[in-house]
């Protein structure tokens, strides 16, 4: 068991100080966890395993569910999938990325009932979904940065790589009538939805870019850095506020909760989430 960590930092930006207090860690019984999903409305956390290599087509892939105490509920709620990485959950559903499929999984009995193949994709990976049920992947590939929008059970490819300057894509949030982009070169991109135009919020953030991004606030996201640190970053200034890289723990695709001030951590290689107080 690793001890508390209490870290804190001012932001200058802002001018108040954010604590991060360690709340628990979950047993190391997962298998390579990529992303964590807050099920808000069932009380409940969804964990991607890969449980093999990122882009391996082995069927050894599954879904498990956590409570909010961490405990395991159930290690492999849903399987079929060879690596699954980002999810969404809309109307009993949960989206999920899978190297070059998108799959559906339905929430109660947890059977795969839907998959839509996408022939150019190389490494879906994280998914976010309007509240009209438009969903969107990123393609993190190196050769096909790219990404794609299911509507009307219609996959198309929504932005190319020369819209987002050849960067590869990974975190997405839907934010009104923008989706929000965050690349392995460390921007924040926001693209709005209907004219597909591309601004800069942010760049240069941390050192390995960025994996999973939610907002913070109103001006600023909270995004995790995949070697193990978490970044708070309005348009003016970044901060770290969570550095685990001298212990080699991850920080693959976070989620973090406004209302409960929760952030969750998919620990990858570690094998656990990790649940912090951000106040």
């Amino acid at each position: 068991m690793f001890k508390n960590l209490l870290l804190l930092t001012t932001l200058i930006s802002y001018g108040v100080a954010i604590e991060v207090t360690k709340v628990w860690e979950s047993e190391a019984v997962l298998k390579v966890p990529e992303s964590v999903l807050l099920d808000n409305k069932n009380k409940r956390l969804f964990v991607a395993n890969i449980n093999g290599n990122p882009l391996d087509i082995d069927g050894n892939g599954f879904i498990s569910i956590l409570g909010l105490d961490g405990k395991v509920k159930t290690l492999e709620f849903s399987k079929g999938f060879d690596a699954p990485k980002g999810m969404a959950i809309y109307k009993n559903k949960l989206y999920v990325s899978d190297i070059s499929t998108l799959r559906v999984v339905d929430m109660k009995s947890g059977k795969i009932i839907e998959n839509y193949p996408i022939q150019e994709a190389q490494f879906l990976n994280d998914v976010a979904v309007t509240k009209d049920g438009i969903v969107y992947v990123s393609d993190y590939s190196q050769t096909n940065q790219a990404i794609y929008k299911l509507e009307n059970k219609k996959i198309t490819k929504w932005l190319e790589s020369d819209a987002l300057k050849d960067q590869r894509p990974n975190g997405l949030w839907v934010q009104k009538e923008n989706l929000i982009i965050g690349t392995k070169e460390g921007t924040i991109f926001s693209a709005n939805q209907k004219t597909k135009e591309v601004s800069i919020f942010k760049e240069k953030i941390g050192e390995n870019g960025i994996d999973g991004i939610l907002p913070f606030d109103k001006k600023s996201f909270i995004t995790s850095d995949w070697a193990g640190k978490v970044f708070v970053s309005d348009k003016n200034k970044t901060e770290q506020i969570l550095d685990r890289t001298g212990e080699k723990i991850n920080a693959a695709d976070i989620w973090y909760d406004r209302k409960s001030k929760k952030l969750y951590i998919p620990t990858f290689f570690d094998n656990r989430i990790l649940c912090y107080d951000v106040k």
